[in-house]
């Protein structure tokens, strides 16, 4: 079996009776009679990659667990594990979204069927991230020691159970958020307008495993947005589960979906904590993967937990305006109102389709999801007042009325492409000319639509920067960028 195309696997063991481990997938031989989904095998071992304290398996499912069990049906035997914690389901991108659901043992007793919803926290397309495998979201469940699994549709192709057991470390046991220090990477003005930042747990307090992840964080050029999400886990988890629960999601994203980092920005808890998501610094504008196709102008913000049926708690609610106030307001941002962004492409927005959103908004503004769940979008509104409050609260000037460069890059075999969409203070498509630089090279274009395209051939392979500059009644405003070529 080749396993082209997912580097960051790690060699993974099931040292099961009749189970082998082959190119970094557990793959399972025959054991017993697959028409009887029920009959008892051999138990499926988590074991460590050696480079962190996390157990995982990843299994893949062909008809030797996963049998037809009827037209367009499939079911796997009631399957004994080590223990583990997390599951999810992966496949390969581009297949039909199947309809999964997982039973899980518990203390002797089986639980019942759970539905796991297809995954639509994601990089953008262009980003270089990901792009051969989807999966469901990664379910909390507990302890647990057996699994069952059952899908309908067509079965897709390289479709894989993830188990992971995060455990607990030494540190779960004492995470507590110190005083914000003096900021890193924002100017002196940024940090002295801005509303406070709040205490924020760092990634070492949760335990990241900093060679998992790709090195080099990628940045953003400005911050229009932030995006809420919620991660569909469990919300019965103790003060000391959260640590493992991110070290779980850090492993999924990285070494099942292809992701160079965890994808959100920030993680806040039912108890009110905030933690470090995507390395880089939570002070810089650091592009996360969580808002596909709205990724370059944001930050996004994930509440642990599912809250279709369950209400976020108050201080989960408030742990949000907080890290909403600062981000914003560093930037010079108003929490309440509404921004005008362009699509790099998602399930609801096509590529380069302009969208009018809440400056504060739900994943399911922007993608087709039920994301941040019913209850926790329907609180997005008190969440924006109450980070505006918090903005007014420390004497924050209010958002300043100024031109707004949206800017794009492509890079191509010896050439490159900077698009922009610029708006005036108004909303409005800005109008006049803009001067657009590559390096040493310079372009004069005027706008169309509020919009520019500057091609530029013959250019040497590297990483170039880019610069917009529009002029408009004495007004001076610039957006810088990267490309790189090849």
């Amino acid at each position: 079996m080749s396993t082209e195309g997912t580097p960051r696997r790690p060699l993974l063991k099931a040292f099961a009776a009749g189970s082998v481990a082959l190119g970094g997938i557990a793959v399972a031989a025959r054991i017993g009679d697959p028409s009887d989904p029920d009959r008892p095998r051999a138990a499926l071992s988590l074991s460590g990659d050696g480079s962190s304290d996390l157990d995982s398996l990843d299994v893949r499912l062909g008809d030797d667990l996963l049998p037809r069990s009827g037209n367009g049906q499939w079911r796997s035997a009631q399957l004994p594990t080590s223990t583990h914690s997390m599951v999810a389901l992966t496949w390969r991108a581009g297949a039909p979204e199947p309809a999964i659901e997982i039973k899980s043992r518990a203390g002797g007793v089986w639980g019942p069927w759970t539905r796991l919803a297809t995954l639509h926290d994601a990089p953008d397309v262009a980003s270089g991230e990901g792009g051969t495998t989807v999966g469901t979201d990664l379910l909390w469940i507990g302890n647990s020691d057996g699994i069952q699994v059952r899908l309908e549709g067509a079965r897709p192709p390289e479709l894989t159970l993830v188990l992971l057991n995060p455990g607990r470390l030494d540190a779960d046991y004492n995470a507590s958020a110190r005083p914000p220090s003096e900021p890193e990477g924002a100017s002196y003005r940024q940090a002295r307008i801005a509303a406070p930042k709040p205490a924020i747990l760092t990634r070492r307090d949760w335990g990241a495993d900093e060679k998992m992840r790709e090195p080099g964080p990628r940045y953003n050029s400005t911050l229009k947005q932030v995006h809420v999400h919620h991660t569909v886990s469990t919300n019965d988890y103790g003060r000391d589960d959260v640590a493992g629960l991110i070290r779980g999601m850090y492993r999924y994203h990285v070494k099942n979906l292809g992701w160079s980092d965890i994808g959100y920005n920030f993680l806040v808890d039912r108890f009110g904590r905030i933690w470090t998501g995507r390395a880089g610094g939570v002070e810089k504008l650091v592009r996360g993967a969580h808002t596909l196709g709205f990724n370059d102008t944001s930050t996004g913000i994930s509440a642990i937990g599912s809250f279709e049926v369950t209400r976020p708690t108050p201080q989960m609610r408030e742990a949000i305006a907080q890290v909403a106030a600062w981000k914003l307001s560093t930037y010079g941002v108003e929490p309440i109102g509404k921004t005008t962004v362009t699509s790099e492409g998602s399930d609801k927005y096509g590529r380069g389709k302009r969208a009018t959103l809440p400056v504060i908004d739900g994943h399911r503004d922007t993608n087709d999801t039920a994301c941040p769940g019913s209850f926790l979008y329907s609180a997005l509104p008190g969440i924006r007042r109450r980070a505006s409050a918090i903005v007014k609260d420390a004497g924050a000037p209010p958002a300043p009325k100024t031109t707004s460069v949206e800017l794009r890059t492509v890079g191509y075999t010896g050439r490159a492409v900077v698009k922009a969409d610029i708006l005036s203070p108004d909303g409005t498509p800005a109008r006049g000319k803009v001067t657009v630089k590559l390096g040493q090279r310079r372009r004069v274009k005027r706008l169309k639509n509020g919009r520019v395209r500057v091609g530029f051939l013959r250019v040497r392979p590297g990483r170039h920067q880019v610069t917009v500059t529009h002029r408009a009644n004495k007004v001076i405003t610039r957006s810088r960028g990267t490309v790189s070529v090849r």
